[in-house]
């Protein structure tokens, strides 16, 4: 099945279920039945059901898998619904593990025992953030310092497969620090390459903000050091706090720009996680007694730019439309998801069920479905990119002056 990147406007974050729980498998079209009900009591506009063909759908779907186990039947019946954070999640998908480790607390109040995943939340991962397109799998980010990091493997390969069989990022990775064989294409037309590399054994929303943790870098262009954060997820306060200790470790070193990466990965970021642009705030510096100064300054006062794509999704994007509306930073990239509602994971006999819930708006305006664009705009196809970035090398540039 294919994975999916919708996220929560303001998620709730910990970790929580294990990996590799042995469920009974319902009948082909009970999947049907369980969604059905949930969207009937919980979507946020159950009004106009009717006029969206939604009894249709539902009874197309059903015949659709009754015939042909066909689970993108699953995918067409909640497209029907027209709106971004609605989507089911396999035990077969990666995001399925994040999605459940992020919304611990909402799963352990509301899923019944026999669904609810178990606590905590593991999975066994080799450090990336996968792209399905078509039939393959591709690499759209790795975790700085992870297994897939240190093994070689770069952005934009695609795994053609793993010990010799089909791949997919779950069911590749069963046993935690067991080195596995990844067949590897770095190139379109070249011939595959293997790398070995040994996942381990994380709790999915401690990996992602560990991540980003490990993102912090300073890089050099021409006369300027410019700091990178990419913010992976952020969906807890948790997170926001290493994006603040971030800032203080970049003041202090001293960086003349900074690049704020929020494509990809998962929203969830409150609007006044802005405040860290607010150049308003006194900087506070301890002196010792040996005349040694400190300085502690959680805000960004230097140019900055925020690299957006259509992985840019849910409260990242709030963000971003606020960055831009207010002139804190530039956008440079590509439009972001138009994924702007608050969303809430259901237990599932197969799965989770993400639904929308309440509708949103952001200062009057209404970004789903229209997202927010760059104000640099530097497209990006990700397929066979070989470990190289236009996107970060252009706010690079313009942070530089080069």
């Amino acid at each position: 099945m294919r994975q999916r990147a919708f996220t929560s406007l303001f998620c709730m974050a910990a970790a929580l279920s294990g990996t590799a729980v042995a469920f009974t498998p319902a009948a082909p079209d009970a999947i049907i039945g369980e969604i059905d009900g949930v969207v009937r009591q919980h979507f946020y506009a159950p009004g106009q059901l009717g006029s969206l063909g939604w009894d249709s759908a539902v009874a197309k779907a059903r015949k659709a898998l009754i015939e042909s186990s066909d689970e993108s039947a699953i995918d067409t019946l909640l497209a029907t619904l027209g709106t971004s954070h609605t989507a089911f999640y396999s035990r077969n998908d990666p995001a399925y593990w994040q999605m459940a480790s992020i919304f611990e607390p909402v799963l352990a109040r509301t899923c019944v025992a026999g669904v609810k995943p178990l606590s905590p939340v593991t999975d066994n991962e080799i450090g990336v953030f996968w792209k399905h397109i078509g039939s393959a799998w591709f690499v759209a980010g790795l975790y700085a310092g992870g297994p897939a990091d240190a093994a070689g493997i770069e952005v934009g390969d695609e795994i053609v497969n793993v010990n010799g069989r089909p791949f997919s990022p779950v069911s590749a990775f069963i046993e935690a620090d067991t080195p596995v064989r990844l067949a590897v294409r770095h190139h379109q037309n070249d011939a595959v390459q293997t790398i070995m590399v040994t996942p381990k054994s994380v709790r999915p929303h401690e990996a992602l903000k560990q991540a980003t943790e490990a993102s912090w870098r300073i890089v050099t262009k021409g006369s300027k050091r410019i700091a990178y954060l990419h913010v992976w997820s952020w969906t807890s306060i948790e997170i926001q706090q290493v994006v603040v200790q971030a800032i203080t470790k970049f003041n202090q070193a001293g960086v003349d720009g900074f690049v704020l990466d929020l494509r990809d990965g998962w929203g969830g970021a409150s609007p006044n996680y802005l405040t860290i642009f607010n150049r308003d705030v006194p900087v506070l510096t301890s002196i010792d007694r040996d005349h040694q100064k400190k300085t502690y300054d959680a805000q960004i006062r230097v140019p900055a730019v925020i690299l957006i794509n259509g992985g840019t999704r849910s409260g990242k994007e709030v963000v971003a439309y606020g960055a831009k509306k207010y002139g804190l930073a530039k956008l440079v990239g590509e439009p972001t998801a138009g994924a702007v509602m608050f969303g809430q994971p259901f237990c599932l006999s197969e799965g989770l069920l993400y639904l929308a819930v309440s509708d949103a708006d952001v200062d009057g305006e209404r970004l789903e479905g229209n997202g927010v664009k760059p104000d640099v705009a530097v497209p990006f196809d990700v397929r066979y990119a070989a470990g190289s970035d236009p996107q970060l090398d252009r706010a690079l540039q313009l942070l530089s002056g080069q």
